[in-house]
């Protein structure tokens, strides 16, 4: 059934702040520039024409919630201990939340999961109102999921924690990356530690980000024209292959 969007932001964004993993953080890519969230950030400052602060907040092996059993494992402070002074100060116009990945293998139950990503979202919007994308869980190979203290997923439990994921998404009005439908099964994006994307999945993981928002905010779009460019297409490039513009 047909459906149009809805446009959940047509102003140009001026500030990013994700916050999440180390995926998010950028393991393992080559350089920098690389890391999925960089990417994105790069990619609406070219179709916006406004450049954007981007901060990264990204921890490595960083949960949700101090509630994770693997909590004293983890880096902490966990992302509702930290969402106000990393988060919330910086007053951003647009935020990546990335979470699920490190809650799961941790122990952290499906239900816990769910309230404490809505205590998250709702201490965000009580006190700033910026565009949410949520991003769902990284797929990694099966050998980490047999690794103590994060023993506790698998590729059933990611399943589940999708869902929610998705679920929340949707209770909230939120923008929804299903960067896991892209990853899934596709080992040679996927770094030799078994568990982060390379340059290549980090690619994936942009694009997958960058279309949750383009089909969701108009102000991608700022840039492009308001008048249609078919004429001087033609006049430039002709109707093919060594053939001329067709005329009337």
């Amino acid at each position: 059934m047909f459906k149009r969007q809805i446009d959940m932001r047509s102003e140009p964004v001026r500030r990013i702040v994700a916050l999440g993993e180390s995926t998010t953080w950028g393991f393992t890519v080559s350089s920098k520039d690389k890391c999925w969230v960089s990417q994105v950030a790069r990619m609406l400052e070219e179709f916006q024409g406004v450049e954007i602060e981007l901060i990264n907040q990204g921890i490595g092996s960083n949960v949700l919630t101090p509630e994770c059993p693997s909590y004293q494992y983890s880096a902490r402070p966990s992302a509702l201990e930290r969402v106000d002074a990393e988060l919330i100060a910086h007053d951003p116009d647009l935020v990546f939340l990335s979470y699920g990945l490190n809650d799961s293998r941790g122990g952290t139950t499906p239900e816990v999961f769910r309230k404490a990503y809505q205590q998250l979202i709702d201490r965000i919007r009580s006190a700033i109102d910026p565009v949410i994308v949520l991003v769902n869980t990284y797929y990694m190979h099966e050998v980490l999921y047999d690794y103590a203290p994060w023993d506790a997923g698998d590729y059933d439990v990611n399943e589940v924690y999708n869902l929610v994921t998705k679920q929340i998404a949707e209770a909230n009005d939120l923008i929804l990356a299903d960067v896991y439908a892209a990853e899934i099964g596709v080992d040679w994006i996927i770094d030799m530690d078994h568990c982060h994307p390379n340059d290549l999945g980090h690619r994936i993981i942009a694009n997958r980000v960058f279309e949750a928002i383009v089909r969701n905010c108009s102000f991608v779009a700022s840039k492009m024209p308001k008048e249609t460019l078919i004429g001087e297409f033609g006049q430039q490039y002709g109707n093919g292959p060594d053939r001329p513009i067709v005329k009337g």
